[in-house]
């Protein structure tokens, strides 16, 4: 008998969807709690007004297979983030539906989406010692602009910076 395939859908999330993108980061910080800076404890309280807010500092894209959210990435702005530039986080994959191409998808649509709107650049950082997510972040395009910074409050561990070029090279 043929094994069952699931295809996951990627997409981008709008405003008056924003309790997706608090599904899916309760989500993440249930399933993967030492991956993330911020904890399902302080998260979970936060209301619609919270959401909200965390919503509009940017652009969010989901994973959707068998019925539920498997994926979230989003690209967000800072106050002292250039206009030109964006800041990528809260990447996550469901473990049962890692390696078979959803954060790639979910990158690529997001990185197509940020190049449609004007940004020319967009960085993230990474935990030194998470070397899936790098070969991931370097097939994609990125690449390390090897400054490191110590993540707060954990003295042994610390995180990269890679970025990308969404402009097209010379020529293209």
């Amino acid at each position: 008998m043929a094994e069952l395939i699931i295809v996951p859908e990627a997409q981008m999330l709008t405003e008056n969807q924003w309790s997706h993108l608090r599904d899916a980061r309760l989500a993440a910080l249930t399933e993967s709690p030492g991956e993330f800076l911020s904890s399902y404890q302080r998260e979970s309280t936060y209301g619609e007004r919270e959401w909200r807010a965390e919503f509009s500092r940017g652009q969010w894209a989901i994973a959707f297979a068998e019925g539920r959210t498997v994926g979230l990435l989003g690209a967000t702005w800072g106050l002292r983030t250039p206009a030109h530039e964006c800041y990528l986080e809260y990447m996550w994959v469901s473990p049962g539906f890692r390696r078979c191409g959803i954060a790639s998808t979910l990158i690529r649509l997001v990185l197509e989406s940020l190049r449609d709107s004007g940004v020319a650049v967009a960085w993230l950082w990474i935990f030194d010692d998470n070397e899936p997510a790098r070969r991931l972040y370097e097939s994609c395009g990125f690449v390390s602009t090897n400054e490191k910074q110590p993540i707060p409050g954990d003295g042994t561990r610390h995180e990269e910076r890679m970025t990308i070029s969404l402009r097209p090279a010379p020529g293209n």
